[in-house]
């Protein structure tokens, strides 16, 4: 195996996959190697830590073929090092041979035999969005998600199609069973799909995987667009010269519809900046352990009072203008919860949404209606 290739490309290249290999793994090392494969189309870059797979293509000048695996951390950390550079790597026995300018090394490598098959996806079932939409999704409805080994089923988002009801987006929705959020998204049909295929397609994708495809997306800056596709057991991300394979979590996602709350007795509709300004100023007074800060609507006077006592510390009360109907309602919620959900709403003007103090809360962007919010209350 021989080949030359840019410093920044290889460098680029590494750090998209290097993450994925699972350092210390006793029972099977291989996986802490980048499996490097040169041939004469391409050189690619692959990983996997068996639930997740990634693959990515280089650009470079291949004068000899080969493939094997290399300890992807060192590997990494030291071409992160080199300047941009051309780069030469040439494999001698068991050492792969690394020179650019004046600087040469040697890296111990393994031979390729046991690396792991990463399951292939057919590009049959599948769709298209736009990159910078799928960035936002992942950012609206992740942070709600925390693994959760005694109910894997909500450790993962759930990505569904109601293909029955609207044939031009798709859901994502993530929940901790403290609060939920969902997000829909535009998106066209792959090239092949079937379009009765995603009616009804939906798959749970664990939290990692969201965290890695985020990595991808914000280090790609040649695509417009990602690719999804769609297999019993599996899903697959694809950008640009990048495939993110995943296995799905295996399970029935809760009916979460059910809380999403309806009949709403109160209505405010409210600055977003100013009421996670209030809504921050309450938890510094907040009760140890409790995390609640208050909030009271008051149709006739159009306010909204967010408050919180401390017998130890003292009180905070802040008193914002808001465009309130409905009836005067209180309700007490976890401030860090509020807080997620105002901060990831994205709009200059947020609609809250009450039942009474003891029914979740719903909150919305204004002129928006791809992206809610559901908290459930502190009962008092």
């Amino acid at each position: 195996m021989k080949f030359s290739c840019l410093q920044e490309n290889l460098n680029k290249g590494l750090s998209l996959v290097s993450r994925i290999a699972s350092g210390g793994n006793t029972t099977l090392p291989i996986l802490s190697n980048v499996l490097l494969e040169v041939a004469k189309s391409h050189i690619n870059l692959k990983t996997t830590n068996l639930e997740i797979g990634i693959q990515t293509v280089i650009r470079g000048k291949v004068e000899e073929e080969g493939r094997i695996t290399v300890p992807a951390q060192l590997f990494a950390n030291y071409i992160n090092l080199l300047p941009n550079k051309q780069i030469n790597l040439n494999l001698e026995k068991n050492d792969l041979l690394i020179s650019c300018e004046n600087q040469k090394t040697k890296i111990k490598v393994v031979e390729a035999t046991d690396f792991p098959i990463i399951p292939g996806v057919e590009k049959e079932k599948g769709c298209i969005c736009k990159k910078d939409e799928l960035k936002q999704v992942i950012s609206q409805v992740a942070f709600t998600i925390i693994p959760n080994e005694t109910r894997p089923e909500i450790s993962g988002a759930l990505l569904y199609f109601n293909g029955n009801k609207d044939k031009s987006k798709f859901f994502i929705v993530g929940t901790d069973s403290y609060r939920l959020a969902e997000k829909s998204l535009g998106f066209k049909y792959a090239e092949k799909t079937n379009q009765d295929s995603l009616s009804e397609q939906q798959v749970i994708v664990p939290h990692a995987t969201l965290q890695e495809l985020t990595r991808v997306l914000d280090q790609d800056d040649t695509s417009e667009e990602v690719e999804i596709y769609f297999s019993e057991n599996q899903i697959l991300f694809s950008v640009s010269e990048t495939e993110l394979i995943s296995r799905i979590i295996s399970g029935k996602y809760p009916d979460y519809k059910q809380i999403i709350p309806e009949n709403f007795k109160t209505k405010t509709i409210i600055n977003t900046s100013d009421l996670i300004i209030a809504v921050k100023g309450a938890s510094l007074f907040a009760q140890s352990g409790m995390n609640d800060v208050n909030l009271k609507f008051i149709p006739s006077k159009n306010q909204l009072v967010v408050s919180s006592v401390n017998s130890q510390t003292g009180e905070n009360i802040a008193r914002l203008k808001s465009d309130t109907t409905g009836e005067e309602n209180t309700i007490t919620f976890n401030y860090h919860y509020l807080l997620d959900g105002l901060q990831n709403i994205g709009t200059e003007q947020a609609t809250l949404e009450i039942i009474d103090s003891n029914s979740p809360g719903l909150i919305k962007p204004i002129e928006d209606e791809s992206y809610l919010y559901v908290i459930m209350p502190i009962k008092q």
